[in-house]
């Protein structure tokens, strides 16, 4: 008998080390360019802050996957933290005392990004091995939701302690990651979890090379994948053009700010509602009518210059995402063998983030090279292609459920309810109780 999530404390445990944890880099993320900005009076340098953090997560997550898939991923997550701690709570020191140094900034950008980049799909590949098979898609949407929650609090909660003192947000980050390594001492991991392949290593780049072969003979997952990247480009280049929109036009701040709540509250409500819409859609149905719904949405940003609309018709895309995120993750998840998890995770974050960074620059050359409205009508264009590539993908047809059937050349993973013999010796003592139901997250 399997335990229902609301009763299991590994996976609140998992979940709470990286709630905790992607509310500190949001506010870093925040406050890090705020405080060069206010220290150089550069916004050169402050741009060069942010740039590092983000370049630093996509470098590292190339060897990632297959580091995640050496190591024992619980301790890769307690080390993230570890060397995150130190720094953020140095830099607010420093800012307590005499100042600190640019070089600094920059080393603590450098090491939070790198560790963002181990901890997030360490985070992913352990999913599985705290919960079942039917619970991973309730899951990977309230994982969803958390991600949501701390975009939409993270920068409001930066700006807040900033106004206090330049310090406080950097300490309170230094917190925030003590209190994800507290919550990991007590998680027990059941299986390998990437500790037991140490017999069949090759070299880093053979085994990234292993993991990047298995997914593109995964035909479900390539082109889910190829799908789910187009329309986060899309996006991600409509959020850029909409407030390029908004400040020609000298939309008062106060509705350009309502475009981003308007949007984190449609992509928050989609995740809590995401488990009751796959009981409603295929993951095919899902990927299709998020392309038709953003290619018939994007025109309005034409019809009349609000805030309030622009904000409205993103939001009504961001309802969506999380449900196709869902498919997509947890299909992956369940297909994926326990060996591969990491770097399969890795390629999928790694394919994420070159799409959040790609999606604003090509906004951006949209804007410059035909206007916004020629912009707008481009990406349109481009997420009325994804609805028809995926409905006519041969692949997709059979991509109906989120739980993959199992590929002749996976092992069998090990599920929560697993002997206790296989826990490492690193999780904490105790055996789980288990139960034979899956029921939703109560919150």
């Amino acid at each position: 008998m399997t335990l229902p999530l609301r009763r299991n404390t590994n996976y609140h445990l998992l979940w709470g080390s990286q709630a905790l944890s992607e509310l500190g880099a949001q506010i870093s993320v925040f406050a890090l360019p705020l405080l060069v900005l206010m220290l150089t009076d550069s916004a050169v340098d402050a741009g060069a802050a942010g740039a590092v953090s983000a370049l630093t997560r996509l470098v590292v997550l190339v060897p990632a996957g297959a580091l995640i898939d050496r190591w024992h991923r619980k301790r890769i997550m307690l080390l993230c933290e570890l060397a995150r701690v130190p720094m953020m709570v140095g830099l607010a020191l420093m800012l307590l005392g005499d100042g600190v140094a640019f070089g600094y900034i920059l080393a603590v950008a450098v090491v939070d990004g790198a560790a963002a980049a181990m901890f997030a799909p360490a985070e992913e590949a352990a999913l599985p091995q705290v919960v079942t098979k039917e619970q991973l898609p309730t899951a990977v949407s309230v994982s969803a939701a958390r991600s949501y929650l701390a975009t939409l609090a993270g920068p409001g909660i930066g700006g807040f302690l900033f106004t206090a003192h330049k310090a406080l947000p950097f300490l309170v980050n230094g917190v925030t990651y003590a209190g994800s390594f507290v919550m990991l001492l007590f998680l027990r991991l059941t299986g390998p979890g990437g500790a037991g392949t140490a017999g069949a290593r090759r070299s880093l780049v053979g085994e990234i090379g292993e993991g990047i072969g298995w997914i593109w003979r995964r035909p479900v997952i390539r082109a889910s994948m190829a799908v789910a990247v187009g329309v986060s480009v899309c996006f991600n280049a409509l959020y850029l053009i909409v407030l390029t929109l908004a400040q020609r036009a000298k939309i008062p701040a106060a509705e350009i700010g309502a475009i981003g709540v308007l949007v984190g509250a449609g992509g928050l409500a989609g995740a809590l509602l995401a488990p009751r819409m796959h009981r409603l859609l295929t993951p095919r149905a899902a990927i299709i009518l998020l392309g038709w719904l953003g290619a018939g949405l994007t025109p309005l940003l034409l019809v009349r210059t609000s805030g309030y609309l622009f904000g409205a018709v993103l939001a009504a895309i961001a309802f969506l995402a999380p449900t196709v995120q869902t498919a997509v993750v947890t299909y992956q998840m369940a297909l994926t063998p326990d060996r591969l998890r990491g770097r399969v995770s890795a390629a999928l974050g790694l394919a994420g983030g070159v799409a959040g960074a790609a999606g604003p620059l090509l906004g951006g050359l949209l804007v410059d090279a035909g206007g916004p409205a020629q912009a707008v009508l481009t990406c349109a264009g481009v997420l009325l292609l994804a609805a028809l590539a995926a409905g006519l993908s041969p692949a997709l047809r059979a991509f109906t459920s989120v739980h993959g059937a199992p590929e002749a050349d996976e092992a069998p993973s090990l599920s929560p309810s697993s002997a206790s013999s296989a826990a490492d010796p690193a999780d904490a003592a105790g055996p789980e109780p288990t139960s034979a139901t899956s029921e939703p997250l109560e919150r």
